[in-house]
């Protein structure tokens, strides 16, 4: 699969867009049988699959709302838990930053400190030795273009998770961190101050964009499953209600009088309805699990 389609599917895509097209898939299937033979014969198995779309839907829906109310009572904590968190958020904002006031937008905010990494990445060249044999290091070709980068990205998604966190998934910051370390264990000394000075304040601006990466990534998640378990409810009344009244209409008729082309555009319509909450959870929780492996260490360690 092309990296793009791939990135696109699993990461930055609009997920409604996402589920559209995992919906559109699974409709093909089901309507590949019907190409030899676009007729109805037998009413027993519509009765088994409209069986089978409520009680598949309702333990769908019940599943990931329960699942959504756990998330949603980590969030209800004292007041000093609270006036803890916001004090230690506050710190590290304002710790991040080399200036007196901070943006408190996810997007500005990152935007400054990658422009920081930036900027005392670029700045190692000229406290390196001329006559030096460094340790081999990406530090200074590659990460101030990965902040470029990054930095171009933030903010062009099309919600709060693709255009905050996805592009932050990109850089080693393990890695990067570890060759800060070899730089200033090849270059202990009074005569490389300023030097091992810019290195430490490097090796803590990467620290800080991790940080920063675990903690928007964990309240993106949290309003990511809260918009999948409202989007389930949503359709969870046309997904259940369709193929109920598909089988009250069939207890309506008798096997051998009942209207088989109706029954069967009426059949379609509630397979392509009742697939659509299947659809919506596989597009969701395709982004979910792939931002989670790629959080799944945090620093010094990466998997």
């Amino acid at each position: 699969m092309d990296d793009r389609v791939s990135r696109w599917l699993l990461l930055s895509g609009d997920r409604f867009s996402v589920a559209t097209g995992i919906l559109f898939t699974m409709t093909v299937v089901v309507l590949i049988p019907l190409f030899s033979q676009f007729a109805i014969r037998n009413l027993t198995p519509v009765i088994y699959i409209a069986s089978a779309l409520i009680g598949g839907n309702i333990t769908l829906i019940t599943l990931v709302v329960a699942i959504n109310q756990v998330i949603l009572s980590q969030e209800l904590e004292s007041p000093g838990s609270l006036r803890d968190e916001i004090d230690q958020s506050d710190d590290y904002r304002q710790a991040a930053l080399d200036q007196p006031a901070p943006p408190t937008d996810p997007v500005d905010f990152l935007q400054q400190l990658l422009q920081q990494t930036q900027e005392r990445a670029g700045s190692l060249e000229d406290f390196l030795p001329d006559s030096s044999s460094e340790p081999d290091t990406h530090l200074i070709d590659e990460l101030p273009e990965e902040c470029a980068l990054i930095s171009e990205e933030l903010g062009s998604g099309s919600d709060k998770l693709s255009s905050v966190i996805v592009p932050l998934l990109g850089i080693e910051y393990a890695t990067h961190i570890h060759e800060c370390h070899q730089l200033e264990s090849a270059y202990e000394g009074d005569e490389h101050d300023q030097l091992l000075s810019t290195l430490d304040s490097l090796s803590a601006d990467l620290k800080n964009l991790d940080i920063a990466r675990q903690y928007f990534t964990t309240a993106s998640m949290k309003e990511e499953l809260a918009q999948l378990s409202r989007s389930l409810l949503y359709v969870g009344v046309l997904a259940i209600s369709l193929p109920v009244a598909l089988l009250v209409q069939l207890a309506t008729f008798p096997t051998a009088a009942a209207p088989m082309p109706m029954l069967l555009v009426f059949a379609l319509l509630t397979a392509v309805v009742g697939l659509i909450p299947l659809a919506l959870l596989i597009a969701f929780i395709l982004r979910v699990a792939t931002v989670a492996q790629h959080i799944a260490s945090i620093t010094p360690f990466m998997t």
